[in-house]
């Protein structure tokens, strides 16, 4: 792993900033377990014929952290009777307190300022290939990072289908799935959703292009950024006590990291009382922050009391930016000219549009 350090002084607060490559590097070589199983990926039913996407983003939000109303994920995504477009998987993904629905799916549970569960972002990826990235797939699933994929409903059925691919087996052959519409080949209900596939079924039926894509093997993840805190010092009274958080974009490989970016990066410490910063204030700007890197900071504090059995927060925070393209309301196509045409392209499309949204994540440490 390579490191770069930078001391930044601002308000009297020490900020200590480190930039590293992300763990894995994409010419790796590093054996793989022959099977794996990630443990705690809940199930979670479609609630309609064509919500498997938002169903699947439900899955990750809650294998993450909280779970979020598939109706409003419905909306965030701008699925419709027609299904659910790639890039907008991945929108939502990063969706916060900064935006609103486009959608109207459900328009009494289309979310006006974020997810009413969650008001931050997460980091979102997606990568597709001309050529089957197994390796790299496997190599998420053991860092026990759930993927959702799009892929064919079946081998016989070229249907697009998302699902979430959460662990392995090669000495058997075989890959396991949650999947939102929870059945398996032969059309058997099962009740945990998990669902197993040959390694030969599932790589003919990955091999599909559409909803958006420009080659087949599409895949994405989002999760939150991780914050690590960590204190030095006493927590008798009257102590000075260095509380240092280390921020980081998560950004596994293949995704393309130099690609993503988070601007105005900002972390803030909540203190409880009798605690008081011994110089500066409690937020620090850190500026841009590139996916796959990580970011350290640190504050010194004065305790006037005990701290013990007291709680730190550190919230960090950056913002993203985007464009999703117009999508099909319906399937129908315009060919009408004039206001008519017009009138039938808002009634049948979602227009495109731009978006900027916060993400990150809060933490706290007990003392």
């Amino acid at each position: 792993m390579r490191i770069r350090y930078r001391r930044i002084i601002w308000l009297s607060v020490l900020a200590f900033l480190s930039f590293c490559t992300p763990m894995v590097c994409a010419g790796e070589t590093a054996s793989l377990p022959k099977t794996h199983l990630i443990a705690g990926v809940p199930y979670h039913k479609q609630i309609t014929v064509s919500s498997c996407g938002p169903a699947a983003l439900e899955i990750l939000y809650d294998f993450w952290s909280e779970d979020i109303d598939q109706k409003a994920i419905s909306d965030v995504t701008r699925s419709s009777s027609m299904g659910t477009y790639t890039w907008d998987m991945v929108r939502a993904g990063c969706f916060s307190r900064l935006s609103a629905a486009r959608g109207r799916c459900f328009p009494k549970s289309a979310p006006k300022a974020g997810y009413s569960e969650r008001p931050l972002g997460y980091a979102s990826f997606s990568y597709a290939s001309d050529s089957l990235w197994w390796t790299d797939l496997k190599r998420l699933i053991t860092q026990n990072i759930p993927v959702v994929l799009l892929m064919k409903y079946a081998r016989d059925d070229d249907t697009g289908h998302y699902r979430i691919i959460v662990g392995y087996d090669e000495e058997k052959g075989v890959v396991y799935f949650v999947d939102p519409w929870g059945r398996d080949l032969t059309r058997a209900t099962n009740l945990d959703g998990i669902i197993t596939w040959s390694m030969t079924d599932f790589e003919n039926a990955w091999n599909y292009t559409g909803y958006g894509t420009d080659h087949p093997f599409w895949g994405a993840v989002m999760m939150p950024w991780t914050v690590t805190i960590h204190t030095t010092g006493e927590t008798t009274a009257g102590s000075v006590l260095e509380v240092t958080a280390e921020i980081t974009y998560p950004c596994p490989q293949p995704f393309d990291c130099h690609a993503y970016s988070a601007f105005n990066v900002r972390a803030e410490i909540t203190l409880p009382p009798k605690m008081l910063l011994l110089e500066g204030v409690p937020g620090i700007d850190i500026g841009y922050l590139q996916a796959g890197e990580s970011s350290a900071v640190t504050w010194r504090v004065k305790l006037d009391g005990d701290g013990s059995g007291s709680s730190i927060a550190v919230k960090a925070t950056g913002l993203v930016s985007g464009t999703v393209p117009k999508v099909s309301k319906n399937g129908r196509i315009n060919i009408n000219p004039g206001k008519s045409g017009d009138k039938n392209s808002k009634k049948n499309f979602y227009p495109a549009y731009d978006y900027t949204d916060e993400i990150g994540v809060e933490k706290s440490i007990e003392l």
